[in-house]
């Protein structure tokens, strides 16, 4: 048996030699990244097969005690048993005389040495060993997702400090199960949610103003000056754009920039590098937009500075534009931004936006995309060539992290994160990597706003009413109109495109001395931020509905209770869906007698069933149904028949079953989905009432009772939509709430609302230290 070493540039290469070497039945037992290539460790079949054959079978003795070995030094003590007794077999007995040896007797010298085919096999046994460890180790770290996306990180380029970052947020729904897709898809969510984009070239070129490009010499300003130039001209004509070049340092800069400005047929002015820019700006003052070609400067040149302040004392405000090369290494691009941004604030000036360059020349774009990541730097264009103006594109987040992270092969200059451990900070590291763990906080909070803006309906009405809440008492209340206006105002925009279903709350909560507002869902089953609450709208259950109808226009109706008579008559009359919760004692009347909707469970004919999301969990109800009728009184009105669903819901995960439940609703109903939404309303009250009081803990409770309730109101509404929603944003948007909060991961509503509260303090905080 002897295992034998591959070494491939590649895999490919490498199983190549394994097939011509030992065939195609070959045993793989490891491949692995080595320093020149790939190494495999192959065995070939029939040596595989005599060291798995029975112990019965035909083979070496020392082969017939591998089985049986648990250490090597097991091995070793056999190994020396097995050579004592051959050389006790070999060996003449003294009181014999020695026979002369025969045809079917071997001579001495053609006996197998057992001990050095022992030792043989002892050393061979303890590579497997080894390698076998190895191969184990590989194969948890692949099933790992945290190690594999950190090595998937540090391959194309991104950083251990942002990769740290990103991977704190892994949601549990994908730590639970092995799914390198949808892995990887979070991981490019995450890098694209934190690059910042324009997405829309009006903001920097239909904006105008004075845009000066800077940055390192050789890193193409004055060819990407003439591709801005271009893009302009093609959008707006040449007659508003002028360009002004400063680059005297360069052998034929000026005469560079004049060859494009007469190709586009535009404007240039030149002047020395240290000259004040005023008259030349005051000359083009008629010009929409202005863009100057600076010389390029190293970031370690002590005139850096002066260059700044000469661009930003000239009157007029200056756009800084900091160009970076895609192809120089992570720690050159840290040195120039922190260099270049540093002279700018030296000079009362700010820079916050860039362009990428050289993008044709670099071999990774992570580094690139680290760094502007890191300092919160606005990317809005991509240079991937000298043509002019067709190598100048518009940055997409999405293309530039997914090209990012599609890197074919391993870089010989990053390590691997299995081989690696995190050090112990002390001293001065620990203050640097809170600082660190600060602006990484801010970035993650950054991206959960920018999310929940974007994805959750009325979520600027939440933003709003926690921003009033830190005013003075009479602008709370001289706003409240206002911010009911627009609650009505938002719920209108959600029609546009959803039909909405409103969510009729209990009249008082337990424990409070207030009414739950109304609330609304979208037919996707979205929850909008914030509701209306009761004191605003018309008295009477009628006259809420009528008030509904006619400034809504809901498709649904669902209610915390089983309305009155008149409400039910309205509901009828106008054939709206509609469904109530009903408590076990509700009476209703089965066959002309009364009886509580609990004894007619059993009687009950099975339905449907129906998956939904309740309490952070998935369950399963296996609805009931049987038509029963309802009348307020005895000899009243004309009974109203209904249908009575009940159903025990189902932990999917546990087994686990909950407490019975049950629902009235129209005798035909049209939409079963609304037990869904009742469920979500039955959460409402206890999760309104937490917010109510984590709004004191945050400092808000001495603010208007009115504004109380409907923050706390729109964080529940916010907290229920996110643990119920099953999108790849509401997935990103908890595991970053989740990491604000330091929490365990979590889906209960409750823990996100706590980390909703934690959102809004720390940007308080932020925007309190940045002022």
């Amino acid at each position: 048996m002897s295992v034998q070493r591959f070494l491939g540039v590649n895999s490919r290469e490498a199983m190549r030699q394994v097939r011509a070497a030992l065939g195609d039945d070959a045993l793989i037992l490891s491949n692995r990244n080595v320093e020149g290539g790939v190494e495999v460790l192959a065995l070939a079949d029939d040596a595989h097969g005599r060291m798995t054959a029975p112990a019965g079978a035909a083979s070496p003795p020392a082969t017939e005690a591998a089985p049986g070995l648990r250490s090597p030094a097991d091995a070793s003590r056999q190994a020396r048993a097995y050579a004592s007794q051959a050389a006790a077999r070999s060996a003449p007995e003294p009181q014999y005389r020695p026979e002369p040896p025969t045809a079917a007797a071997a001579p001495a010298a053609a006996q197998p040495d057992f001990a050095a085919l022992s030792e043989r096999l002892l050393g061979e046994m303890q590579e497997m060993r080894d390698m076998l460890g190895r191969q184990q180790r590989d194969q948890r770290s692949d099933r790992d997702p945290l190690a594999r996306l950190h090595q998937r990180l540090w391959s194309a380029g991104v950083g251990p400090r942002l990769a740290a970052e990103l991977l704190a947020e892994l949601p549990a729904e994908l730590d639970a199960v092995c799914d390198v897709a949808a892995e990887d898809a979070w991981l490019g969510r995450q890098l694209g949610a934190r690059l910042s984009t324009p997405g829309d070239e009006a903001v920097l070129l239909d904006q105008g103003g004075v845009i000066a490009l800077v940055g390192p010499t050789g890193v193409g300003k004055t060819t990407t000056t003439a591709k801005l130039a271009a893009r302009y001209v093609m959008r707006h004509g040449g007659d508003g754009v002028a360009l002004v070049t400063t680059d005297s340092y360069r052998i034929g800069a000026h005469e560079q920039l004049r060859i494009y400005a007469r190709l586009l047929g535009v404007e240039v002015h030149a002047q020395e590098a240290d000259a004040p820019l005023d008259d030349t700006l005051a000359r083009l003052s008629d010009k929409r937009l202005i863009i100057i070609d600076t010389v390029g400067m190293s970031q370690r040149d002590q005139r850096l500075v002066k260059q700044i302040e000469q661009l930003s004392a000239s009157g007029r405000q200056v756009r800084l534009l900091l160009l970076l090369n895609a192809a120089s290494h992570g720690d050159t691009l840290e040195d120039v931004i922190v260099s270049y941004r540093q002279a700018a604030r030296a000079a009362g000036n700010r820079l916050d936006d860039c362009i990428l360059t050289k993008r044709d020349e670099s071999a990774r774009l992570g580094p690139l995309l680290d760094s502007v990541i890191r300092h919160g730097l606005c990317l809005h264009y991509v240079s991937h060539g000298q043509q002019v103006p067709e190598d100048l594109s518009l940055a997409d987040a999405g293309a530039l992290v997914a090209e990012a992270l599609w890197v074919e092969n391993d870089s010989p200059f990053t390590p691997e994160f299995s081989a690696l451990r995190e050090p112990v900070a002390s001293g001065q590291k620990r203050l640097t990597a809170l600082s660190r763990g600060l602006l990484g906080q801010g970035r993650a909070l950054r991206a959960a706003l920018d999310a929940l803006r974007a994805q959750q309906p009325g979520f600027a009405l939440v933003e709003g009413a926690w921003q009033l809440a830190s005013q003075p008492l009479g602008h709370q209340r001289a706003a409240l109109d206002g911010l009911h206006a627009a609650q009505l105002a938002a719920a209108r925009e959600a029609c546009d495109s959803s039909a909405l279903t409103l969510l009729w709350g209990t009249q008082r909560v337990n424990g409070c001395d207030w009414r739950l507002p109304c609330g609304a869902v979208t037919s996707e089953g979205q929850l909008l931020a914030s509701g209306w609450q009761t004191q605003r709208l018309p008295a009477g259950d009628v006259e809420r509905l009528e008030w509904s109808a006619q400034q809504l226009g809901p498709q649904a109706h669902v209610l915390a209770t089983l309305p009155a008579p008149d409400a039910l008559a309205w509901l009828s009359a106008w054939q709206l869906p509609w469904l109530a919760a009903a408590k076990p004692n509700q009476r209703v009347l089965a066959d002309g007698r009364r009886v509580a909707v609990s004894e007619l469970a059993a009687l009950a004919a099975p339905d449907s069933e129906l998956a939904c999301r309740h309490q952070g969990r998935l369950v399963t109800l296996p609805l009931q149904r049987m038509t029963v009728e309802y009348a307020a009184r005895r000899g009243g009105e004309a009974a109203i028949p209904l249908s009575l669903f009940t159903a025990i819901p189902v932990d999917r995960d546990s087994g686990k079953r909950l407490a019975r439940r049950y629902w009235l609703a129209p005798e035909a109903p049209d939409d079963q989905a609304l037990i869904a939404q009742q469920l979500l309303l039955a959460e409402m009250p206890a999760l309104t009432r937490r917010a109510w009081q984590g709004l004191a803990d945050a400092g808000l409770g001495a603010c208007d009772a009115e504004l109380r309730l409907q923050l706390a109101h729109g964080l529940a509404n916010v907290a229920l939509s996110l643990a119920a929603a099953d999108g790849d944003w509401a997935m990103d948007v908890r595991a970053q709430l989740l990491a604000l909060l330091g929490s365990q991961r979590s889906r209960q509503a409750a823990t996100l609302l706590d980390a909703l509260i934690h959102l809004f303090t720390a940007r308080d905080v932020f925007r309190e230290v940045a002022a």
